[in-house]
C-alpha cells in the first residue's frame, strides 16, 4: 500500500509537469523553478519506489513513506499555499446563443459584460495516519455558490487575473460545498482502512481477553490447589505421630495458609481486571484512525455575466447569461 499512495501523491503533484513512466522509473521534467529552488535540486528527477531499483539506477530518487523527497513536497505545498486570481477568457458566440432553446423567442440586439461571477477550486491534502502507516491523498474540488462541478477547468482559456476587477470575494458557502465534498470522499478512501483496523482491533481484543481469562483461570486453580494441599497436610497431621513428621507438616501447612491468605489478600481478580482494562484502551488507541485535511491552496476564476439586449415581438428586454453554465440567469 506504502507504494501505491506515495505513486499516486507524486504523479498528482507533478501532474503539470512532464513524466515519463518506464518499467517503475518515473522522470519528471519541466518542473517549475520555484519547486526547484526550495528542493534545492533541479530536474529532471529519478523517482523511483523499489530498493533494489534504487540501487540499480543511478542519481534517482527512493520515494517511501517519511523519506526526505515526500517531505518537501509537503512543506513546499504548506508554504506555497495561497490564493490564486485566474480569469476564464469566455465571450458568448452569437451562433451558439441563437440555437439556445430558452433564447430561441428573442431577437438578440446587443451583447455586453457585466459584472463577474466567480468558481473556487479548493486543493486538499489529507493525511491518514494508522497503527505504524501514513496515507496522503490530495483531492482537488469545484465549485460554485450551489454546486460543486465535476469539471476539467483546462477546457477554458485561462488567464492571469486582475484584482481590480473583482469587487469582493465571499468563499463561506462555496468552501462549504467543498468540505461537504471532501468529507464524503474521505469516508469513501478510508472504509478500506476502517474495515481493516476493525478486523485488527478486534483480534487483538479477542487476545487480551483470551490472556487475561486464562490468568484468571490459572490464579483461581492455584487457590484451590493451595485449598486442597492445606486439606491433605491436616489429614496426614491427625495420622501422625513422630515428632519430626508432625513439624514438617505444620510448616508446610502454615505456608500453604500464607500463600492462600496472600492470594485472597490482593484480590487478583480485581489486579487482573485493572490490567485488562488497561490494555483494552491501549490496544484501541492504537487502532484510532487519525484524518488530518489541510487546504493547500484556493485558485479562483472568475468571468463576465453578460447582459443581452433582446426583443421579443417588439419589446425590448434586457437578460442576464451565463457564459460558463450556458444558461439564463
Amino acid at each position: 500500500m506504502e507504494t501505491y499512495d506515495s505513486r499516486d501523491f507524486i504523479l498528482e503533484f507533478f501532474k503539470d509537469c512532464k513524466i515519463k513512466d518506464d518499467k517503475g522509473i518515473l522522470t519528471i521534467k519541466e518542473v517549475p523553478r520555484d519547486f526547484e529552488e526550495f528542493i534545492g535540486k533541479k530536474s529532471p528527477y529519478k523517482l523511483v519506489f523499489d530498493l533494489k531499483l534504487h540501487a540499480q539506477i543511478k542519481d534517482s530518487e527512493l520515494v517511501t513513506q517519511g523519506n526526505y523527497f515526500l517531505l518537501a513536497i509537503k512543506d513546499y505545498l504548506r508554504n506555497k499555499g495561497q490564493t490564486s486570481l485566474l480569469k476564464l477568457d469566455i465571450k458568448p458566440d452569437l451562433f451558439e446563443l441563437k440555437k439556445n432553446p430558452q433564447l430561441k423567442n428573442y431577437k438578440i440586439i446587443e451583447i455586453k459584460p457585466g459584472e463577474n461571477s466567480m468558481l473556487s477550486e479548493f486543493y486538499f491534502l489529507s493525511v491518514y495516519q494508522y497503527l505504524n502507516e501514513k496515507k496522503q491523498t490530495m483531492n482537488k474540488i469545484l465549485c460554485n455558490n450551489r454546486e460543486v462541478l465535476n469539471w476539467d477547468i483546462s477546457k477554458f482559456k485561462i488567464r492571469n487575473g486582475n484584482k481590480e476587477e473583482i469587487t469582493s470575494i465571499d468563499l463561506k458557502d462555496q468552501y462549504s460545498l467543498a468540505k461537504k465534498r471532501l468529507d464524503l470522499r474521505v469516508i469513501t478512501e478510508t472504509k478500506a482502512i476502517k474495515s481493516s483496523l476493525n478486523a485488527k482491533l478486534d483480534k487483538e481484543l479477542r487476545r487480551v481477553k483470551d490472556h487475561y481469562l486464562k490468568q484468571i483461570k490459572e490464579k483461581d486453580e492455584e487457590v484451590e490447589r493451595c485449598k486442597e494441599k492445606i486439606k491433605l497436610l491436616e489429614t496426614k497431621l491427625k495420622h501422625t505421630f513422630y515428632d519430626r513428621d508432625i513439624s514438617i507438616l505444620k510448616r508446610l501447612i502454615r505456608e500453604s495458609k500464607e500463600r492462600l491468605e496472600m492470594l485472597q489478600k490482593k484480590s487478583y481478580r480485581e489486579r487482573l481486571h485493572v490490567e485488562e482494562v488497561f490494555h483494552v484502551k491501549d490496544e484501541v488507541e492504537k487502532h484510532v484512525l487519525s484524518i488530518k485535511n489541510i487546504l493547500i491552496n484556493v485558485t479562483l476564476y472568475y468571468y463576465p455575466i453578460y447582459t443581452l439586449l433582446v426583443s421579443s415581438r417588439g419589446k425590448k428586454s434586457s437578460i442576464k447569461y451565463d457564459p460558463v453554465f450556458k444558461r439564463i440567469i
